[in-house]
């Protein structure tokens, strides 16, 4: 009879603490894409989404609606992308040992 008891787990694991820091910077991340990604759009749509050709507004050159949504909410977005980078996110080392990796060792 082949062995089909199924592999025994916690038995002597330890879960690498890389993982616990890589899925907070995981949630982190996703919150981020998700409030870049509404500020964008609904920024667009509030600007722009019910008016008709004749009412758009320009700002530089750019219709208003595109102007603030786009380049502008991107500027917002940059500066705050290097805010969570710098507060949140922690350089760690991938390599199975846990080594960074030093020229030396290439």
């Amino acid at each position: 009879m082949p062995d089909t008891e199924p592999p025994v787990r916690d038995a002597g694991f330890e879960e690498d603490p890389r993982y616990r820091t890589a899925k907070r910077e995981l949630a982190i991340a996703l919150a981020y894409w998700v409030a870049f990604t509404t500020a964008v759009t609904a920024t667009a749509w509030l600007l722009g989404g019910h008016k008709t050709a004749d009412e758009l507004t320009f700002v530089l050159g750019f219709p208003a609606w595109f102007f603030w949504s786009v380049p502008v909410t991107c500027l917002v977005f940059s500066g705050i992308a290097y805010v969570l980078v710098r507060r949140f996110f922690t350089d760690i080392p991938l390599s199975a040992d846990g080594d960074a990796g030093g020229p030396e060792e290439r």
